[in-house]
């Protein structure tokens, strides 16, 4: 083992100090709809709360944590170059972009945010060999057919193979019962969650019994539910309806039946649940963004991003710092051809772990998940990866 270097071979080793002496250019390619800036600061009566809501400030957090990421790492050596150009929906401001001589010779392009936009912008980096991060979208078709594009937020089809092993870990001696708004609209999803759970049991006995909500109602839990084993009702909902009601049914008759809870595909987004019913169930939902403010890492964060720019960190700032932290991680430490070793690339991030998965049609899709536990009244965080 390397002093200095305690995970590196000794190949790995000069590979880094090579890295540390290069020059990296990247391109940030962001919605800021700089025509629009002198029209808004003029605005009547603007109201300094909602500033986020109009067009030129919408995204400016993302690129204000992607340049916190980017000092921080500037001050361990890293050596980047960041441009840094508006793009949006117009496709001329794409064509102009692309146009630029030097883009030909980017290590990594960040964005467009937008899909016609970024799908122009991914045939240009795949003729170019150039990776090429999409921030926003959980759409798995953006990856196909291109080898550089890296998906960071994680799409629901990668879900199954996490309930699978949460099951495997805590509820693998459980009565498993799978609720279904409507069977006919998820029946795809609702197939490969029972198929990973069932085939993720080493001893080949968990079975999952499928319930259909619009027809069964609770009467189904009641018909299917043990009374000896602990259940688990996984419940697969894309709208309130569901959880509100059958969280309150199982509620009411906790007392009767042991029971736990498994909230798919994202519940986070679904505002009328009760979370007096997700604490008693001890619920797991699972959410692609999740930020806990009592880590370290967090709370530096939120004290750079305070003294910079003398504002609170939201959502955008977040990713923006994420993607800009672990990429140009990877740039650093392991050069241009970083892909080759992303299972080696282990930074701790504010709001999700990336772990990419190298897809046959196409590109990295990052199947990582936050898995969290109602526990009182506070949130634990499960890790997979």
């Amino acid at each position: 083992m390397l002093a200095g270097y305690p995970c590196f071979s000794q190949e790995q080793a000069n590979r880094y100090d090579k890295n540390r002496h290069e020059e990296y250019k990247v391109a940030l390619l962001i919605p800021l709809y700089l025509e629009q800036v002198a029209d808004t600061l003029w605005k009547e009566r603007l109201d300094p709360l909602r500033i986020s809501e109009l067009a030129p400030f919408r995204f400016i957090q993302y690129y204000q944590g992607f340049m916190l990421a980017a000092d921080s790492l500037n001050r361990q050596g890293l050596n980047v170059r960041i441009y840094v150009y508006d793009v949006d929906h117009n496709d001329a401001k794409v064509n102009e972009v692309l146009q630029k001589p030097e883009m030909k010779k980017m290590d990594l392009i960040v964005g467009p945010f937008f899909k016609n936009s970024f799908t122009r912008v991914a045939d240009f980096a795949l003729d170019n060999d150039i990776p090429i991060i999409n921030p926003l979208s959980s759409r798995n078709d953006i990856l196909g057919g291109n080898p550089y594009v890296f998906k960071l937020l994680p799409s629901v089809e990668s879900q199954p193979e996490l309930v699978a092993e949460l099951v495997r870990r805590e509820f693998s001696d459980h009565n498993i019962l799978l609720y279904a708004a409507n069977l006919f609209q998820n029946s795809d999803m609702i197939g490969m969650i029972k198929e990973a759970i069932e085939r993720g049991d080493p001893a080949g006995k968990q079975k999952v019994t499928i319930i259909d909500y619009a027809t069964d109602s609770i009467h189904g839990f009641r018909n299917f539910a043990s009374l000896t084993r602990p259940n688990l009702v996984i419940i697969y909902a894309e709208n309130e309806v569901l959880p509100a009601a059958l969280l309150s049914k199982l509620s009411a008759i906790k007392d009767d039946y042991r029971i736990s809870v498994i909230g798919l595909p994202e519940w986070e987004k679904l505002t009328n649940i009760e979370t007096a019913y997700l604490i008693a169930l001890k619920a797991h939902i699972f959410m692609a963004a999740y930020t806990d403010p009592q880590l370290e890492n967090v709370k530096g964060l939120i004290i750079s991003y305070r003294a910079k720019y003398f504002d609170e960190p939201l959502y955008y700032a977040y990713s923006g710092f994420d993607a800009g932290y672990f990429f140009l991680y990877a740039l650093y430490h392991y050069g241009r051809d970083f892909e080759k070793y992303l299972d080696k690339i282990d930074v701790p991030l504010t709001q999700n772990q990336f772990h990419f998965v190298k897809k046959d049609y196409g590109g990295y899709d990052n199947v990582n998940w936050n898995v969290l536990q109602y526990m009182d009244y506070f949130l634990l965080k499960k890790s997979f990866y």
